[in-house]
């Protein structure tokens, strides 16, 4: 049996054609959906990332698990779903990140790995490496094709804007300066399917795609699909105060 996971990071769960999105269109989730199974009352265990990801790995609440914010390390007596297909036979692989923090007991305290959170889950065997929510693979394959990658990777997505300053609330229609098929997500993608088809034994892989994560900043035809005056207003409340109940 082979088997592929994909998640998007900070997806609306309303946002799918599939489900009758009056704005979006999804045609390759959609083909998905069609052909696989969809649940439409599928809830995210906690906020922000790294805990709803643990709930999601682990199967357990955010209060079982302990990981209540992102950099909180999972503890590893805990199993995940990587752990459990391991000792079935597989190699579990993973493209994209699961920020997972890795259990500081036990480690040398200069170990270079408590310096960040972004770790494969335990259990992951080759994985795409990620720092600052930029893949690195990604950033070297955007130098040899000549892009002008900035010496510190996350302010590409301001630096490869045409002319925009992202860090003072530039605007998000225009686009990431570079062409489509090398975007992070297609780059991913294409890392995973390449991985598939080399593959002789079964497998299992994660697929975790960043965006919609901000910064919102998409190529050319992405940045112009929907005109923002075409999209309905927010979900809220008028005001802080008449929001506050609803996040306790």
């Amino acid at each position: 049996m082979n088997i592929l996971i994909i998640t998007a990071d900070q997806w609306r769960g309303e946002c799918l054609s599939a489900l009758g999105h009056a704005h979006v269109k999804t045609p390759n989730l959609d083909q998905l959906a069609k052909e696989g199974v969809l649940f439409r009352d599928h809830y995210a265990q906690a906020t922000p990332c790294a805990p709803s990801r643990s709930s999601m790995h682990t199967g357990m609440y955010m209060q079982s698990n302990r990981c209540v914010v992102n950099g909180a390390p999972l503890d590893s007596r805990f199993s995940n779903w990587a752990l459990e297909v391991r000792a079935a036979g597989y190699e579990p692989s993973l493209f994209g990140y699961t920020d997972s923090a890795i259990d500081p007991r036990g480690l040398d305290p200069e170990d270079p790995r408590l310096k960040h959170y972004s770790e494969p889950l335990p259990g992951i065997g080759p994985y795409t490496p990620m720092r600052d929510e930029v893949s690195t693979e990604w950033v070297e394959y955007l130098r040899d094709k000549g892009y002008p990658v900035p010496e510190r990777p996350w302010s590409l997505y301001s630096e490869l804007r045409e002319g925009v300053d992202w860090a003072a609330g530039g605007d998000a229609v225009l686009p990431l300066a570079i062409e489509r098929e090398d975007h992070e997500t297609h780059y991913m993608v294409n890392r995973c399917i390449d991985w598939i088809e080399s593959q002789s034994t079964p497998w299992i892989t994660h697929l975790s795609l960043l965006r919609p994560h901000p910064p919102f900043a998409a190529p050319e035809p992405y940045n112009s699909l929907h005109d923002p005056e075409d999209m309905p207003d927010p979900l809220r409340r008028d005001s802080t105060d008449e929001e506050a109940p609803q996040h306790p």
